[in-house]
């Protein structure tokens, strides 16, 4: 279980939140080895039941791992 004392809560008007991850192996083999940024809403990225971000998480659809 993460220990969520002392974290600080999003704010009420934020509607996305930034993530990054690094690029796979297929990626990087494809020229395409760049960090990859992406917006989640924060239903998805936050801890359930709060508007704790997370501080990495697996998103849905694509199964890879995103950074704050």
């Amino acid at each position: 279980m993460t220990k969520l004392s002392g974290r600080l809560p999003l704010r009420d008007g934020v509607e996305y939140v930034s993530y990054h991850r690094p690029p796979t192996q297929s990626e990087i083999r494809f020229g395409l080895g760049a960090t990859h940024y992406r917006d989640f809403s924060p239903d998805e990225c936050c801890h359930k039941g709060t508007r704790i971000a997370r501080q990495w998480f697996i998103a849905a659809d694509d199964g890879l791992r995103y950074y704050r």
